[in-house]
Formats: C-alpha cells, sequence, structure tokens
C-alpha cells in the first residue's frame, strides 16, 4: 500500500485510472469462458440430470472414469470391495461415459408415471361409462385376456428382476439410473396387465381377478414353456449385470416381447372389439422405445466403440446374443400354439410370419447390425413357424 500510495502522490483520480489502464495487458490472461465442469457434458451445457447422477456414487480409482483414488473404506464379509471390476466381463476406459438419451432422474420419472396414471384413470372411467365392454368377444375376453395376457404379466416381472442384480453393482450412478427405470417400467407393465384384469373384474360380472388361472398357464402350461425357462435363466443363473441387461432388452424382449405385445394382442385384438388391452399395450410399447434408446447408447455408443475395448466388446456382445437368442428363439416356437386357440379364420399364415417377420427386421436393425451380429432370419422363421399346430 505505501508503495501504491508513493505512485500516486499528486495525480487526480481521472489520471490515476488513466495509468490503472494502461497498466493491464492488452489481451486477456485466458479467453476460456466455459464453466470448468468435473463432469463433462453429453450435450450443449450440463444438464440438471447429469448434475445428480454423474459422480454422485464414491468410487476408487480402479474403476475406469472416476475422479477418486485409494480403496474402499468399508467392504463386504470376506474382504470385497463395494463394487468391482470383477462383477461384469465388459470393459470400458470411462464408465460414466453412458447417458440416458430422454435424461431422466427420479422426479420426472415420477412425474411422468403421475400423469400417466391419471390419463389411464380418465380412460377407464369414460370406457365404464360409455358400456364399451360390450363390444368385447366373451371367448376373447375370458380365455385370452383373462389367461394368456395374464399369463404374460409373470414373463414381464421376471425381466424386473432380472435387473436387481445390475441396480446394485452398476459400476456409475448414470449407468444405475437406466437399469433401475428399466427394471421399474417392467414391473409397471405387469402391474397393468393386472389392473385392466381388476377393471374387468369389476364391470364384468363373475370374472375372476385372481392370478390363479394366469399363474396356472405360466408355470405349467405349453404356451409360454420356454419363455419361462429363459426368463428363469436371465433372473437367477446370470452373475454378469451387463448380461442381465443387454440380454432381456437387446435379445429376449425384443423378439420375443415384441411378438407377444404388439403382432399378436395388439394386432388381434381389434378384431374381437377389445380396445382396451392396445390402450395398456401402447403405455408398454412407450417404456420399450425408452429402453431401446438407453440400450443402444449404453451398449453400442458407449461401450461397443470404446476406444480401448471397443472390439473385445462387441465380441462379447455377440457372444451373449448367441447364447440368449436359442432360448428367446424356442420361446416364439412354443407360443405358436396360441393360436391353435383362436377360432377359425381369426388370422392366416401369411399374416402371422410377415408379423414374426416385422420383428426380426426390427430387431435386427436395432440390435444385430451394430455388433455385426450375423442374423439368418430365414432359418429363425423356419424354426419358429414349424410352432405352429
Amino acid at each position: 500500500m505505501p508503495l501504491l500510495d508513493e505512485k500516486r502522490r499528486g495525480l487526480t483520480d481521472p489520471e490515476w485510472a488513466s495509468v490503472i489502464l494502461n497498466a493491464l495487458p492488452a489481451e486477456p490472461l485466458d479467453k476460456q469462458n466455459k464453466m470448468g465442469y468435473f463432469v463433462t457434458p453429453r450435450w450443449k451445457r450440463l444438464t440438471e440430470y447429469e448434475a445428480l447422477t454423474v459422480y454422485a456414487q464414491p468410487n476408487a480409482d480402479w474403476i475406469a472414469g472416476g475422479l477418486d483414488w485409494g480403496d474402499w473404506t468399508q467392504k463386504f464379509h470376506g474382504g470385497r470391495p463395494s463394487w468391482g471390476n470383477e462383477t461384469t466381463e465388459l470393459r470400458t476406459v470411462d464408465w460414466f461415459k453412458h447417458r440416458d438419451p430422454l435424461r431422466r432422474w427420479h422426479a420426472p420419472y415420477v412425474k411422468d408415471k403421475a400423469e400417466e396414471w391419471r390419463y389411464t384413470d380418465r380412460f377407464l372411467q369414460g370406457y365404464s361409462a360409455d358400456g364399451q365392454i360390450r363390444t368385447m368377444d366373451p371367448f376373447w375376453r375370458d380365455e385370452f385376456i383373462n389367461k394368456y395376457w395374464g399369463a404374460f404379466l409373470f414373463n414381464e416381472y421376471g425381466q424386473f428382476n432380472a435387473h436387481s442384480g445390475g441396480a446394485r453393482e452398476a459400476l456409475s450412478d448414470t449407468i444405475r439410473v437406466s437399469l433401475t427405470f428399466w427394471g421399474f417400467d417392467k414391473i409397471d407393465l405387469a402391474q397393468m396387465i393386472q389392473l385392466e384384469r381388476g377393471f374387468l373384474a369389476k364391470i364384468v360380472p363373475g370374472f375372476d381377478e385372481s392370478t390363479a388361472v394366469p399363474k396356472a398357464e405360466w408355470t405349467q402350461g405349453s404356451v409360454y414353456k420356454s419363455a419361462r425357462g429363459t426368463i428363469e435363466a436371465l433372473w437367477q443363473d446370470v452373475f454378469d449385470w451387463n448380461e442381465n441387461a443387454f440380454s432381456v432388452h437387446a435379445v429376449y424382449d425384443s423378439l420375443f416381447g415384441q411378438f407377444v405385445r404388439r403382432e399378436f394382442f395388439q394386432r388381434l385384438a381389434p378384431k374381437f372389439g377389445d380396445n382396451l388391452t392396445p390402450f395398456f399395450i401402447n403405455q408398454s410399447q412407450t417404456y420399450y422405445g425408452i429402453a431401446k434408446q438407453g440400450v443402444q447408447d449404453l451398449y453400442y455408443t458407449c461401450l461397443a466403440n470404446d476406444p480401448e475395448f471397443g472390439d473385445y466388446n462387441r465380441t462379447v456382445l455377440r457372444n451373449w446374443t448367441a447364447k440368449w437368442l436359442e432360448g428367446t428363439v424356442n420361446a416364439l416356437r412354443d407360443f405358436m400354439g396360441i393360436f391353435a386357440k383362436l377360432p377359425t379364420g381369426t388370422t392366416h399364415k401369411a399374416e402371422i410370419q410377415a408379423s414374426l417377420e416385422r420383428v426380426i427386421d426390427d430387431w435386427t436393425a436395432d440390435h444385430a447390425s451394430r455388433i455385426d451380429f450375423k442374423v439368418d432370419r430365414d432359418a429363425i422363421v423356419r424354426h419358429v413357424m414349424s410352432g405352429l399346430i
């Protein structure tokens, strides 16, 4: 301060201001005007979704892409760390790279579900008040909606449980949030199927909303026999949490689930005067589309194109696809038995084959082609169609 006072002595305020300005450099020291995030934003600016999910989980330095260092302060009995690279076969330079394309976190997810329920409530009130149930064929309602659509809720419930490993073991919170919401959407569809059955029980005298009949069909029937075995294996026999999520969404549900929901119940319901079931299926197809975008970002954009481990990851993903494709195709073949239970003339072999080909073509474009998995569509179609009685 004394030195500054000495320099300023005898100068007026404007003169001193000029001295200060002339002392400043001609160019700014730093022209960088972008925020210095710890997180690299996927989009133009850091989003609320990224701020709340990336790096929320503490991590050790051996989890790729993290900021922390050292070891865990707490461990499981036996010394296992809280999270470990040994829980998945896939590798990456950055487990935090994945982003949900729809940027879902807890608050918007709950908001969306609340809006869907309000819309569903209004629809069901209108459906009931208008007496639209009178247009639905009783045979379709009691045999197919009650038994076979009811049995499908166990298929969705099993896929929900297959996400439990990833919800615990995922190596970053962006992946954990995605996996958890994909699983919640599966249990949501299972609940919607039972909601439809409960609603029918209220407006149709004698309709039984108990799950006893559909459960017996799922556990003992022939239509879902291979589906049941595949779901049990996905749920109980897989250690790798990435194998669980990838095989459920990129193989099993993209083939078997899409055929059952979209190509059987959605396509045939209007022929029996059923505009109730398609309402719920449309919601489930929204969930399917959301999960598909997330799966593509995680497994194809990030892991399959990883700068160091991309080729290796593609090999693993192709192996998983081949491993679970067999059970999925067998599930489709068994499901063909349901067409024999329809009234003669409801649908024809050419229509069924066209439905199957649509599903396979969609799956090839959405998943198989992205990892260079070779698909023999004709062989799959022949095997599945052989299940027609």
